[in-house]
Protein backbone atom coordinates (compact mmCIF):
# COMPACT_ATOMS: atom_id res chain seq x y z
CA UNK A 1 0.00 0.00 0.00
CA UNK A 2 1.38 3.40 -0.99
CA UNK A 3 2.74 5.39 1.93
CA UNK A 4 0.28 8.14 3.01
CA UNK A 5 1.67 11.63 2.55
CA UNK A 6 -0.01 14.96 3.22
CA UNK A 7 1.65 18.38 3.07
CA UNK A 8 -0.07 21.73 3.64
CA UNK A 9 0.10 23.45 0.25
CA UNK A 10 0.23 20.36 -1.95
CA UNK A 11 -2.67 18.43 -3.46
CA UNK A 12 -0.88 15.98 -5.76
CA UNK A 13 2.03 14.85 -3.61
CA UNK A 14 2.80 11.27 -2.71
CA UNK A 15 5.63 9.21 -1.32
CA UNK A 16 6.65 6.49 -3.75
CA UNK A 17 7.18 4.17 -0.81
CA UNK A 18 4.94 1.23 -0.03
CA UNK A 19 4.47 0.08 -3.64
CA UNK A 20 4.49 -3.62 -4.45
CA UNK A 21 7.51 -4.97 -6.30
CA UNK A 22 7.70 -8.09 -8.43
CA UNK A 23 10.48 -9.45 -6.21
CA UNK A 24 11.40 -8.45 -2.68
CA UNK A 25 9.74 -6.08 -0.22
CA UNK A 26 7.72 -3.01 -1.15
CA UNK A 27 9.49 0.23 -2.04
CA UNK A 28 10.89 2.08 0.99
CA UNK A 29 9.24 5.24 2.28
CA UNK A 30 11.01 8.57 2.62
CA UNK A 31 13.36 8.13 -0.35
CA UNK A 32 11.50 9.61 -3.33
CA UNK A 33 8.48 11.90 -3.25
CA UNK A 34 6.59 13.31 -6.23
CA UNK A 35 4.58 16.54 -6.25
CA UNK A 36 3.22 19.48 -8.18
CA UNK A 37 4.42 23.11 -8.04
CA UNK A 38 5.63 24.04 -4.55
CA UNK A 39 4.60 27.71 -4.46
CA UNK A 40 1.69 27.19 -2.06
CA UNK A 41 3.51 25.15 0.56
CA UNK A 42 3.07 26.84 3.93
CA UNK A 43 5.72 27.19 6.62
CA UNK A 44 4.07 24.25 8.38
CA UNK A 45 4.29 22.30 5.13
CA UNK A 46 8.01 22.93 4.76
CA UNK A 47 8.55 21.97 8.39
CA UNK A 48 6.69 18.75 7.73
CA UNK A 49 8.91 18.05 4.73
CA UNK A 50 12.02 18.70 6.81
CA UNK A 51 10.77 16.39 9.55
CA UNK A 52 10.01 13.76 6.93
CA UNK A 53 13.64 13.87 5.86
CA UNK A 54 13.45 15.79 2.58
CA UNK A 55 16.84 17.36 1.91
CA UNK A 56 16.74 17.95 -1.86
CA UNK A 57 14.16 19.31 -4.31
CA UNK A 58 14.49 18.65 -8.05
CA UNK A 59 12.46 20.98 -10.29
CA UNK A 60 11.73 19.39 -13.68
CA UNK A 61 10.14 22.47 -15.26
CA UNK A 62 11.36 24.58 -18.13
CA UNK A 63 13.41 27.67 -17.20
CA UNK A 64 10.52 30.01 -18.03
CA UNK A 65 8.28 28.25 -15.50
CA UNK A 66 10.59 28.26 -12.53
CA UNK A 67 9.85 30.12 -9.32
CA UNK A 68 11.91 30.63 -6.19
CA UNK A 69 10.01 28.79 -3.46
CA UNK A 70 12.47 26.36 -1.86
CA UNK A 71 13.92 27.37 1.53
CA UNK A 72 17.67 27.92 1.54
CA UNK A 73 18.39 24.99 3.88
CA UNK A 74 16.99 22.51 1.35
CA UNK A 75 19.11 21.84 -1.74
CA UNK A 76 17.39 22.95 -4.94
CA UNK A 77 18.27 21.55 -8.35
CA UNK A 78 16.80 22.35 -11.77
CA UNK A 79 16.59 19.97 -14.72
CA UNK A 80 14.59 20.83 -17.81
CA UNK A 81 13.10 17.39 -18.43
CA UNK A 82 10.96 18.51 -21.38
CA UNK A 83 13.71 20.27 -23.28
CA UNK A 84 13.25 22.63 -26.20
CA UNK A 85 13.75 20.18 -29.07
CA UNK A 86 11.02 21.35 -31.44
CA UNK A 87 11.42 18.36 -33.75
CA UNK A 88 10.19 16.23 -30.86
CA UNK A 89 7.50 18.43 -29.32
CA UNK A 90 5.73 20.09 -32.24
CA UNK A 91 3.54 17.18 -33.28
CA UNK A 92 2.91 16.09 -29.69
CA UNK A 93 1.75 19.54 -28.71
CA UNK A 94 -0.56 19.64 -31.71
CA UNK A 95 -2.24 16.29 -31.03
CA UNK A 96 -2.26 16.62 -27.22
CA UNK A 97 0.01 13.68 -26.44
CA UNK A 98 2.17 15.96 -24.29
CA UNK A 99 -0.48 15.67 -21.54
CA UNK A 100 -0.55 11.86 -21.56
CA UNK A 101 1.90 9.02 -20.89
CA UNK A 102 1.95 8.20 -24.59
CA UNK A 103 5.06 10.28 -25.21
CA UNK A 104 7.15 8.72 -22.43
CA UNK A 105 8.88 5.94 -24.35
CA UNK A 106 9.66 8.17 -27.33
CA UNK A 107 11.05 10.83 -24.97
CA UNK A 108 13.49 8.53 -23.19
CA UNK A 109 14.51 7.03 -26.54
CA UNK A 110 14.92 10.20 -28.60
CA UNK A 111 15.99 12.63 -25.85
CA UNK A 112 17.94 10.38 -23.46
CA UNK A 113 20.12 13.21 -22.16
CA UNK A 114 17.07 14.86 -20.58
CA UNK A 115 16.19 11.87 -18.40
CA UNK A 116 19.88 11.16 -17.75
CA UNK A 117 20.26 14.64 -16.27
CA UNK A 118 17.41 14.08 -13.82
CA UNK A 119 18.65 10.65 -12.78
CA UNK A 120 22.16 11.99 -12.29
CA UNK A 121 20.82 14.64 -9.89
CA UNK A 122 18.96 11.95 -7.94
CA UNK A 123 22.05 9.76 -7.73
CA UNK A 124 24.30 12.65 -6.58
CA UNK A 125 21.88 14.32 -4.15
CA UNK A 126 22.83 14.80 -0.52
CA UNK A 127 21.79 12.15 1.99
CA UNK A 128 18.07 12.29 2.73
CA UNK A 129 14.77 12.27 0.92
CA UNK A 130 14.30 13.75 -2.55
CA UNK A 131 11.18 15.55 -3.72
CA UNK A 132 10.84 15.97 -7.49
CA UNK A 133 8.14 18.01 -9.16
CA UNK A 134 6.90 19.88 -12.20
CA UNK A 135 3.84 22.11 -12.58
CA UNK A 136 0.99 19.67 -12.11
CA UNK A 137 3.05 16.76 -10.78
CA UNK A 138 1.48 14.75 -13.58
CA UNK A 139 3.37 14.47 -16.88
CA UNK A 140 7.06 15.23 -16.42
CA UNK A 141 6.88 14.04 -12.83
CA UNK A 142 4.92 11.03 -14.07
CA UNK A 143 7.59 10.13 -16.60
CA UNK A 144 10.37 10.26 -14.02
CA UNK A 145 8.25 8.35 -11.49
CA UNK A 146 7.50 5.61 -14.03
CA UNK A 147 11.21 5.18 -14.75
CA UNK A 148 12.13 5.08 -11.06
CA UNK A 149 9.40 2.55 -10.30
CA UNK A 150 10.31 0.31 -13.23
CA UNK A 151 13.98 0.43 -12.19
CA UNK A 152 13.21 -1.34 -8.90
CA UNK A 153 10.61 -3.73 -10.30
CA UNK A 154 7.40 -2.12 -9.08
CA UNK A 155 4.50 -4.11 -10.47
CA UNK A 156 2.44 -2.77 -13.35
CA UNK A 157 -0.67 -2.65 -11.16
CA UNK A 158 1.03 -0.63 -8.41
CA UNK A 159 2.69 1.79 -10.84
CA UNK A 160 -0.60 2.30 -12.66
CA UNK A 161 -2.44 3.12 -9.46
CA UNK A 162 0.22 5.69 -8.62
CA UNK A 163 -0.23 7.33 -12.03
CA UNK A 164 -4.03 7.35 -11.74
CA UNK A 165 -3.82 9.16 -8.39
CA UNK A 166 -3.24 12.40 -10.29
CA UNK A 167 -6.70 12.09 -11.85
CA UNK A 168 -8.20 11.48 -8.41
CA UNK A 169 -6.34 14.53 -7.05
CA UNK A 170 -7.26 16.90 -9.90
CA UNK A 171 -10.25 18.48 -8.18
CA UNK A 172 -8.20 19.18 -5.06
CA UNK A 173 -5.44 20.67 -7.20
CA UNK A 174 -7.92 23.00 -8.87
CA UNK A 175 -9.21 24.21 -5.50
CA UNK A 176 -5.72 24.73 -4.12
CA UNK A 177 -4.03 26.30 -7.13
CA UNK A 178 -7.01 28.09 -8.64
CA UNK A 179 -6.68 26.73 -12.15
CA UNK A 180 -7.78 23.82 -14.30
CA UNK A 181 -5.56 20.82 -14.82
CA UNK A 182 -7.31 19.87 -18.06
CA UNK A 183 -8.77 16.52 -17.05
CA UNK A 184 -11.45 16.59 -19.75
CA UNK A 185 -8.89 17.48 -22.41
CA UNK A 186 -6.61 14.64 -21.30
CA UNK A 187 -9.49 12.17 -21.46
CA UNK A 188 -10.54 13.43 -24.88
CA UNK A 189 -7.04 13.06 -26.32
CA UNK A 190 -6.63 9.59 -24.87
CA UNK A 191 -10.02 8.52 -26.16
CA UNK A 192 -9.23 9.79 -29.65
CA UNK A 193 -6.05 7.71 -29.56
CA UNK A 194 -7.91 4.61 -28.41
CA UNK A 195 -6.97 4.71 -24.74
CA UNK A 196 -8.16 5.35 -21.22
CA UNK A 197 -5.68 6.78 -18.69
CA UNK A 198 -5.18 3.28 -17.32
CA UNK A 199 -4.64 1.54 -20.64
CA UNK A 200 -2.27 4.27 -21.82
CA UNK A 201 -0.06 4.04 -18.76
CA UNK A 202 -0.05 0.25 -18.75
CA UNK A 203 0.96 0.14 -22.40
CA UNK A 204 3.82 2.54 -21.80
CA UNK A 205 5.02 0.89 -18.58
CA UNK A 206 5.30 -2.47 -20.34
CA UNK A 207 7.44 -0.93 -23.08
CA UNK A 208 9.92 0.79 -20.76
CA UNK A 209 13.11 -1.28 -20.98
CA UNK A 210 14.84 0.49 -18.14
CA UNK A 211 17.69 -1.97 -17.52
CA UNK A 212 18.92 -1.59 -21.10
CA UNK A 213 18.40 2.18 -21.02
CA UNK A 214 20.36 2.62 -17.78
CA UNK A 215 23.23 0.54 -19.14
CA UNK A 216 23.32 2.57 -22.34
CA UNK A 217 23.02 6.10 -20.96
CA UNK A 218 24.40 6.25 -17.40
CA UNK A 219 27.74 5.43 -15.87
CA UNK A 220 27.85 2.34 -13.67
CA UNK A 221 27.71 4.19 -10.33
CA UNK A 222 24.75 6.33 -11.33
CA UNK A 223 22.89 3.35 -12.80
CA UNK A 224 23.48 1.40 -9.59
CA UNK A 225 22.14 4.27 -7.49
CA UNK A 226 18.95 4.33 -9.57
CA UNK A 227 18.50 0.54 -9.56
CA UNK A 228 18.82 0.50 -5.76
CA UNK A 229 17.12 3.82 -5.00
CA UNK A 230 20.38 5.17 -3.60
CA UNK A 231 21.12 1.92 -1.74
CA UNK A 232 17.73 1.61 -0.04
CA UNK A 233 16.55 -1.30 -2.23
CA UNK A 234 18.58 -4.50 -2.43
Amino acid sequence: MQTPFEIDGLANARDLGGLERSHGPSTPAGVLIRAEVLDRITEAGWNRLRAYGVRTVIDLRRPSERTDSVPSDIASRHIDLDGDERHFWQSREQDGQWGTPLYYVDHVTELPHRLAGALDEIARARTGGILFHCGAGWDRTGLLAAVLLKAVGVTEDAATQDYLSSFANAEGMTRLHGRSFDVDERLTVLGRLGHTPESAFRAVYRRLDIDAWLAAHLDADTASAIRTWRGSVS
